[in-house]
């Protein structure tokens, strides 16, 4: 601003003065005025590097988009959490979540989100899907005290497969119903973790 408002004084000022005008032999050339200087960049500093996640940043990421779910894998904010959990997902972490009961998730699931459930008992199926170019486990398992769960399973499963027993450590995403073998409505909790294995509790 201060720069055009000079510019406008000296155009003004080249306008007065003498009021006869100048003959032709006593005017001289006037330099056309310097266009004014480009303002300085200011300097950027560069972006910081973004933080990476860790568990419980993830599970507040994703927890929006868990739900209940009917007949199907997964809900969308389970799915994003496994993604996630495949390559980040550390033990020590997860076992910092607070715990979560079985009995209040099926009574109200959203209250229980975001917690934790660890389950020992027998796997009823387990099959990997390499779908997202990243091992997943999907399976299910019942525990000892006869309640069922649906795992998506991340990092090692070692030698564990149909019948084996096994412990199971995993986030609660909710509710999931699916038609089961007989004709029925099967009722799940549905966990997103790892097996209790050496590989896992290294992670």
């Amino acid at each position: 601003m201060k720069t055009y408002l000079a510019l406008a004084a000296m155009l003004a000022l080249s306008a007065c003065g003498d009021s006869a005008p100048p003959s032709p032999a006593a005017s001289a050339p006037v330099a056309a005025p310097a266009a004014p200087a480009a303002p300085e960049k200011p300097a950027v500093a560069p972006p910081a590097p973004a933080t990476p996640l860790d568990l419980k940043g993830a599970i507040a990421s994703t927890i929006s988009q868990m739900e209940d779910v009917q007949d199907a894998l997964a809900s969308k904010g389970a799915a994003i959490l496994a993604i996630w959990a495949a390559s980040e997902m550390k033990w020590s972490e997860l076992q910092t979540l607070e715990p979560a009961k079985y009995a209040m998730v099926m009574k109200d699931s959203a209250s229980e989100r975001g917690k934790r459930i660890c389950a020992a008992g027998r796997i009823i199926e387990i099959a990997v899907d390499r779908t997202t170019g990243t091992p997943l486990f999907f399976g299910g398992m019942y525990d000892d005290t006869g309640n069922l769960y649906r795992f998506i399973a991340v990092g090692s499963t070692g030698e564990l497969v149909q019948n084996s027993r096994a412990k199971f450590c995993g986030v609660v995403a909710g509710q999931l119903h699916y038609q089961n073998s007989v004709g029925g409505v099967a009722h799940s909790v549905q966990l997103v973790g790892m097996f209790d294995l050496p590989e896992n509790r290294k992670r």
